[in-house]
């Protein structure tokens, strides 16, 4: 089961957490607090530390450290979400999904995925995200990370709203594609609070790349 560590370097109270709600006591609503999430404890006591680059004997100039990837910030969520979606032949090909829910009051992890004989990257994605979300209970904050752009900008640019105001039409007058599933993940998103965070696909974040896995797996079972 993967955990989570909260490092606080300035809030009411400073050092290392693994509940997120024991974070959020030292930090939220103290102004200029300064806090990150690690999923190891090595990297959330390096970063409280706050060592220099080491200097190379010979040359007495800073060794550049490998880039880690980017760790999220912890946000103030019940739950915390990473979903992803493949399909092996877009469009018409095997697909997969996968999501990896974290409850912020336990800590507890959760992996969901299904997968598809026929369908298409987008299809996938958005039966990822519907999945993940109609697993925690209605009225549940939920941070959805995802590195989908058509999930996201559905709510974020409205395109959603607009679509169903038009009979779900694009504003060219076309059918809007995957009807069935917007219908649902309205109907669902609409009884939970959700804030999108976008993430780049395939750029080392682990619990992305975990669903990525999880997805490309189940896609896999129709191939064998």
């Amino acid at each position: 089961m993967a955990k989570k560590y909260y490092a606080v370097k300035r809030g009411r109270k400073t050092g290392l957490f693994t509940v997120w709600a024991e974070c959020a006591a030292q930090v939220q609503g103290f102004q200029g607090a300064v806090y990150k999430g690690f999923m190891t404890e090595a990297e959330a006591r390096d970063w409280l530390d706050g060592s220099s680059a080491p200097y190379s004997a010979k040359s007495g100039t800073p060794v550049k450290k490998k880039s880690a990837p980017k760790v999220e910030e912890p946000v103030d969520a019940d739950y915390i979400i990473h979903t992803d979606g493949s399909c092996l032949r877009n469009p018409g090909g095997a697909g997969g999904w996968a999501a990896v829910i974290e409850n912020s009051a336990t800590g507890e992890v959760a992996e969901h995925s299904g997968g598809d004989p026929e369908t298409t990257n987008n299809r996938m994605e958005l039966t990822a995200a519907l999945m993940a979300v109609t697993s925690v209970p209605e009225g549940a904050r939920i941070a959805l990370y995802t590195d989908s752009q058509y999930l996201k900008n559905a709510f974020t640019k409205f395109w959603l709203p607009a679509w169903k105001k038009r009979g779900w039409k694009k504003a060219d007058g076309e059918p809007v594609l995957n009807q069935d599933l917007w219908m649902k993940i309205d109907a669902a998103f609409a009884v939970r609070r959700i804030q999108f965070y976008w993430v780049k696909g395939h750029a080392g974040n682990p619990r992305n790349e975990r669903c990525d896995e999880l997805a490309r797996s189940e896609a896999e079972k129709y191939i064998r």
